[in-house]
């Protein structure tokens, strides 16, 4: 039996020397996260949500800071893996651990869990229902008004700067659900149960996403969402007229008077 430190001689190939050994070392399929890693770094995506959250554990006694947690769920999420227990295997990916920032990404100086440098799926569970929790184990908490605030000023840093026109197109989109999810709806339109969250997009830029139950009037949280969209872009585009358009489901009185009451909005 050949150990790792031995290969397998055969033929030379004219000058070259043909051998095959078993030290390949650790390997990843998931290459691609070096470059949201740049991109994280880039645009400080992690960076900004990571104050949104608070930390009550004794920091003597974690592994994982919230930044890193962040990271190793959102690096998942682009890499197309939804579901939390993927991260049973993607805990044990070096690369993964590299793009959270890990120093030690092959997890050799960890204690407990040696060769193991990112989270459980339990530990990322809690890190997302701990709103929901007081026990001794939930112990992050993070702010959804933050949280939103954070999201659309990253969102609207995409728009130019220097625009003379910003056109923010309003939809209620049915998205057919498959289980008995609380809030679904029948949807003759759809022809299926239904959420029905609400959109605002600039362009290619995704502005506000809402979810909101089925059986909703496509005109509600229209106008709350409008009220915190529009001063960011005012911050950021200082010179532009800001249109909203949306089909008829979105033509009501209490839209229009808003729109008739703020300077530059049509």
């Amino acid at each position: 039996m050949l150990s790792a430190n031995q290969s397998l001689l055969f033929d030379d190939l004219g000058p070259r020397r043909v051998q095959a050994d078993f030290s390949g070392g650790y390997l990843s399929s998931d290459g691609g996260v070096l470059l949201l890693r740049q991109i994280d770094r880039g645009l400080g995506f992690s960076s900004t949500l990571s104050p949104c959250f608070q930390d009550g554990r004794d920091p003597r006694l974690i592994d994982h800071s919230v930044p890193e947690l962040l990271s190793q769920l959102l690096d998942a999420l682009a890499l197309g893996y939804p579901d939390l227990n993927d991260h049973d295997t993607l805990r044990l990916d070096p690369l993964l651990a590299v793009a959270a920032g890990k120093t030690d990404p092959l997890g050799k100086d960890r204690h407990q869990y040696p060769g193991i440098a990112l989270a459980s799926p339990s530990t990322l569970n809690r890190l997302e229902l701990s709103n929901n929790k007081d026990t001794r184990y939930h112990k992050i908490t993070h702010d959804p008004r933050k949280v939103e605030a954070a999201l659309l000023k990253l969102s609207v840093r995409c728009l130019p700067k220097h625009a003379q026109e910003i056109v923010l197109d309003l939809d209620a989109m049915g998205h057919l659900l498959h289980g008995m999810q609380e809030g679904r709806h029948f949807s003759a339109y759809y022809d299926g149960y239904c959420y029905q969250p609400l959109y605002v997009v600039c362009g290619a830029v995704p502005l506000w996403v809402q979810l909101r139950t089925g059986d909703c009037d496509p005109k509600e949280d229209v106008l709350a969402a409008l009220q915190q969209i529009i001063p960011v872009i005012r911050q950021r585009c200082r010179q532009a007229r800001i249109l909203i358009r949306g089909d008829s489901g979105f033509c009501r009185e209490e839209l229009m008077a808003f729109c008739e009451g703020q300077k530059g909005i049509y």
